[in-house]
């Protein structure tokens, strides 16, 4: 039996009560401090009206506060629901509506937006953490007024609902794929088991905990009674003065991020990150150019996952230090507790579980496993792309030989250029390969001859860069087939990225 989130974090508390737990700027909470924060949460909650199988909002930076809400949920038997900062107001008043939350926990600094949601959620508990606390809100400081004794007793079962985690979209209606104590137990556990974790360990998330891949590197550290370092609001030189500090030893960061910390690295000189062991990322497939950045300017290996929100787990995995170079560049092979194919797609469709194609090939990939949802939650009408407990995300991937699964893109990027399927993200890695471009994507243009024309946006690392070096660098490489290099080139200061890193096609288009 795994039991649940409560029980864990219990039994943490009993067996190290002095050892350190959050640190978050000049405070370090030791468990058993940790435990009197959560009681006193969750008193207040209980005041407010929350109790088991309600849903309760975390707006929130990578604070203290997060971890403290997040486990004084758990106490009473209620949800959590993550909630990405980086929405629109309106984006998040939908989901504290439709998922009928009775409290939201939110940072000062979105005041505003909880001020907008306030306006439509009359049965919602506001509770600020800092100042100044807007009108209607509680501050979060009430809580130390509170008894730090358990608060009342309640049956918690493994399979009961205890976290909601968002897809990572930009714009839209966000939806929620709502996980069980057991689920987060068993993704901790891989998280655990992938990283190589044990309670001596330090880690750090650089991407806002509120995602999914971050919400369950940090679950994985609770799980194993292991301190974590909480950075606030991200900044490359920042998180290297705490990793030196600390001596963190496990970060989690988005490829842009691990850019930035190689080049802060650099010009912070002697600072000792000696102590960094590993980077663990997820999203997209990485550079063999940034893989040996990161190597030679951070002194550790990375990680890099292919996951869902939707699957609460890493589905695949690739670790520069026991995956031989030639592969870095994939998505490694399956992970713990996760099963994969590689299907047949036609003409976009979906074809059936066990139309697997022959390897070497190209296919959409499909996985199961038992971190999977089966449905959004309080989401009508949304629907799971599942067969057989098999989940479509709907991507189109390469696997060779040795079983390596390389991404090419989503089936739904695809442009059609003379007839032919092309997937953006396939010509986009293969750019950012350059040295002079520091940032690139992909779009389809209409073209009266061809349907569609690819134009490239690029951010240069280089001023002098020009359209005719990048075409000839298309033209000259074995890597890339002629007909699928850009015929128009734009070069822009930004490109608009979601909160994963991903390029919001919905924002470039």
């Amino acid at each position: 039996m795994l039991g649940t989130l409560r029980d864990n974090f219990a039994l943490t508390v009993s067996r190290w009560p002095e050892g350190k737990a959050i640190i978050y700027g000049e405070r370090t909470v030791t468990w058993g401090e940790l435990d009197k924060s959560v009681n006193r949460l969750a008193h207040l909650l209980a005041r407010s009206g929350v109790s088991k199988g309600d849903g309760v909002g975390l707006l929130l930076y990578n604070c203290a506060e997060f971890a403290i809400g997040f486990l004084a949920c758990h106490k009473l038997g209620a949800i959590s629901s993550c909630l990405n900062y980086r929405l629109s107001a309106a984006a998040i008043g939908y989901a504290v509506q439709q998922e009928k939350l009775r409290a939201l926990i939110f940072n000062a600094e979105f005041s505003p937006a909880a001020a907008e949601i306030m306006k439509g959620a009359d049965s919602c508990r506001f509770i600020c953490v800092g100042s100044p606390v807007p009108a209607g809100a509680t501050s979060f400081d009430e809580c130390a007024a509170l008894a730090a004794t358990e608060p009342p007793g309640v049956e918690i079962r493994e399979g009961d609902l205890c976290n909601v985690i968002h897809t990572s979209g930009t714009t839209g209606r966000p939806k929620g794929a709502a996980f069980t104590h057991e689920t987060q137990i068993i993704t901790a556990i891989q998280y655990c088991l992938e990283m190589g974790l044990d309670r001596g360990h330090v880690g750090m998330s650089l991407a806002p905990v509120v995602i999914g891949a971050a919400t369950n590197f940090f679950v994985a550290y609770l799980f194993i009674g292991a301190c974590q370092v909480m950075v606030g609001e991200y900044q490359a030189r920042k998180a290297l003065k705490l990793i030196a500090r600390h001596k963190v030893t496990e970060a989690f960061a988005v490829p842009t991020q691990m850019y930035q910390l190689a080049d802060a690295r650099d010009e912070l000189g002697g600072i000792d990150i000696s102590s960094l062991r590993l980077i663990r990322s997820g999203g997209s497939p990485l550079p063999r150019t940034l893989l040996h950045r990161v190597r030679g300017a951070l002194g550790c290996d990375v990680l890099n996952t292919y996951g869902t929100t939707e699957s609460c787990t890493a589905i695949t995995t690739c670790h520069t230090g026991l995956d031989a170079e030639e592969k870095w560049e994939s998505i490694g092979k399956p992970s713990y507790f996760q099963e994969v194919r590689v299907v047949a797609y036609k003409d976009g469709a979906e074809t059936e579980p066990d139309e697997r194609i022959s390897v070497p090939g190209e296919g959409q990939l499909i996985n199961r496993g038992a971190q999977c949802v089966t449905e959004y939650y309080c989401t009508p009408g949304e629907k799971l792309r599942a067969r057989g407990g098999w989940q479509y995300a709907r991507d189109v991937v390469r696997v060779d030989r040795e079983g390596y699964i390389t991404p090419v893109d989503r089936i739904d990027n695809v442009i059609i250029s003379g007839g032919e399927n092309v997937y953006p993200q396939e010509i986009e890695f293969f750019l950012s390969k350059h040295p002079l471009i520091a940032d690139v994507a992909v779009c389809g243009v209409p073209d009266e001859k061809w349907g569609q024309v690819l134009k490239a946006l690029i951010v240069r690392r280089n001023p002098g860069l020009s359209a005719a070096q990048v075409d000839s660098y298309c033209l000259e490489s074995d890597e890339l087939p002629r007909h699928k290099r850009p015929r128009l080139i734009e070069f822009v200061d930004a490109l608009p990225r979601n909160v994963l890193g991903k390029i919001d096609r919905t924002a470039l288009r």
